[in-house]
């Protein structure tokens, strides 16, 4: 049972990290980062607030390593747990 969890949740991190590949695909060098888009959970409207495109794409990456720091600890906390299970 414990198995068939981790597979499926590595299933989804590895769906996450196709769909972050196709942004930044989709989202190319000439093409303006939408700082909505990233950040849907804001209510202001973020691209008025930071007008600079330099800063939109540092915004940016700092929300893709924050997601990605955090699916690196809950590898870590699955990690412990499978080992105190044994």
């Amino acid at each position: 049972m414990t198995l068939e969890v981790s597979m499926d949740t590595d299933q989804v991190e590895k769906k996450e990290q196709v769909e972050e590949v196709g942004q930044e695909e989709s989202e190319s060098a000439v093409d303006p980062v939408d700082l909505n888009r990233v950040f849907q959970e804001e209510e202001r409207d973020l691209n008025s607030m930071f007008p600079d495109g330099e800063m939109r794409k540092f915004l940016r990456q700092v929300d893709k390593n924050r997601r990605s720091n955090q699916r690196f600890l809950k590898g870590m906390k699955r990690d412990k747990l499978w080992e105190e299970d044994e």
